[in-house]
């Protein structure tokens, strides 16, 4: 069985609450991607569907259409469920799977497939077959939407705030940096803060390997299997839609 480790599993907490407001930039960007091939859509895959922050953009953007959601960590499934089981729409909708890619259980074709904020989690390997399952998965006018979070050479990054939110009387803090190991490959080291006025309650540090690719380096693999990409929505979001050449 393929080895998982659990990246978010004591940042869990913060995580939806956190990553709501980076996804309110996101989500017309691909809602838009996914609006161009809406007309028969019948299933579409999310790749790392966390806490089901995209599953409402999908489900919205491409009205019937069936959706598997990949989703491995645990606690994050645990909300992603609680929010498609609450929405009559989506509850019927979509099915959520447990495991990571590439063990995940995957339909054999698809009309889409999104992966947003996930692709630095597969190597140089995992990612070669992730684009032959896009390669021999895609149905004929179908498409891939993904994006390359910055920075995509690997760099040292200084720490910085990503989001704060307030709940009551407490403040939610993310923060994070970045080491580089090589060529390909950083380290984020990221700060979950939780505090009420000037007090920390508590503070988590997680930390993680992130593989980093530039689009550049996304066209030539992509070209590899017969694949074309293209630039959409605004630049900062780094959000590619994956054809296919044929």
């Amino acid at each position: 069985m393929f080895a998982y480790t659990d990246p978010y599993i004591r940042s869990a907490d913060h995580l939806d609450l956190l990553s709501a407001g980076p996804w309110q930039s996101m989500a017309p960007i691909v809602s838009e991607a996914l609006t161009g091939i809406r007309d028969g859509v019948r299933e579409i895959v999310e790749l790392g569907a966390g806490t089901g922050l995209g599953i409402r953009v999908i489900c919205d953007a491409v009205p019937n259409a069936r959706i598997v959601a990949i989703e491995p960590s645990s606690p994050l499934r645990a909300v992603l469920l609680h929010r498609i089981a609450s929405d009559t729409d989506m509850r019927s909708r979509v099915t959520v799977e447990n495991q990571p890619f590439p063990a995940a259980r995957l339909p054999e074709s698809f009309d889409a497939l999104v992966m947003i904020n996930t692709l630095g989690h597969l190597d140089r390997s995992a990612r070669e077959k992730l684009w032959q399952v896009i390669a021999t998965g895609l149905r004929t006018g179908g498409c891939a939407v993904i994006n390359l979070q910055q920075p995509t050479t690997s760099t040292a990054v200084p720490e910085f705030e990503m989001a704060r939110e307030q709940v009551g009387n407490r403040t939610y803090h993310g923060s994070a940096w970045a080491e580089r190991i090589d060529d390909t490959t950083m380290k984020w080291h990221m700060t979950y803060r939780t505090s009420e006025g000037s007090n920390e309650i508590d503070a988590t540090d997680v930390e993680y390997l992130w593989n980093v690719i530039d689009s550049r380096t996304l066209e030539y693999e992509l070209a590899q299997h017969n694949l074309r990409v293209s630039a959409t929505g605004d630049e900062r979001a780094g959000v590619f839609v994956i054809e296919s050449s044929n």
